[in-house]
């Protein structure tokens, strides 16, 4: 009972602060993607008329792309979510190892790490599998930063959900030295999934100082 407890309200706090970050960071790629198209058009100076049928040309585009069908239109609802849920695995898995390292030096058994575990483990393969319905279900993707993006996350999801059977299951092995190796990999991983996610819709510069 004090595990379900400790994940139900582990759930009801990341919830509001994921749709925050969600949020946060949706307005913040507008903004990017709205300053880079006036950069653009500024560069260019192109005529009104040629300016129009550029943007005809785009809405057209990008209604043959919108999905018609309700399954169509629900599996892309369902995967537009996939910025909201990647927040969950990138910050669960830190905690938990950094609330480990704590622990095991002070010789302390701390349930509520094994929830965070837990809850970390099963959203980073939600948040996977959102990630494949937002990206298309595809092997091979056109450009070559989301197809590492693509792979890396499926493997993180692997080895999370993993991770959070064996937590589940071995209540004991939450507290190994095993267990900090696993989340010691998991939290590298992310670093560069990170970055290749935010590559992706910034490009590869958006880190240069």
């Amino acid at each position: 009972m004090v595990l379900i407890r400790s994940i139900v309200l582990l759930l009801l706090i990341l919830v509001g602060s994921g749709l925050s970050l969600s949020t946060a960071g949706t307005a913040h790629e507008n903004h990017q993607k709205a300053k880079a198209q006036a950069e653009q058009s500024t560069r260019q100076r192109v005529s009104p008329s040629a300016m129009q049928e550029q943007m005809e040309d785009h809405r057209e585009a990008m209604e043959a792309q919108e999905p018609k069908t309700f399954p169509e239109r629900l599996i892309s609802w369902f995967g537009r979510m996939h910025p909201l849920a990647v927040h969950f695995p990138i910050a669960l898995f830190p905690v938990a190892l950094v609330a480990l390292v704590l622990a095991r030096r002070r010789g302390e058994t701390v349930e509520l790490i094994r929830s965070l575990i837990i809850v970390a483990g099963a959203a980073s393969v939600i948040a996977a599998g959102l990630g494949w319905l937002n990206g298309g279900l595809t092997i091979n993707d056109t450009e070559t930063v989301l197809m590492l993006h693509r792979w890396l996350g499926t493997v993180l999801a692997l080895i999370g959900g993993v991770v959070a059977w064996w937590a589940w299951r071995r209540r004991s092995s939450v507290h190994s030295g095993r267990m900090v190796a696993a989340l010691g990999l998991i939290v590298a991983l992310l670093l560069v999934q990170g970055f290749l996610g935010a590559s992706v819709t910034h490009g590869m510069e958006h880190m240069m100082f």
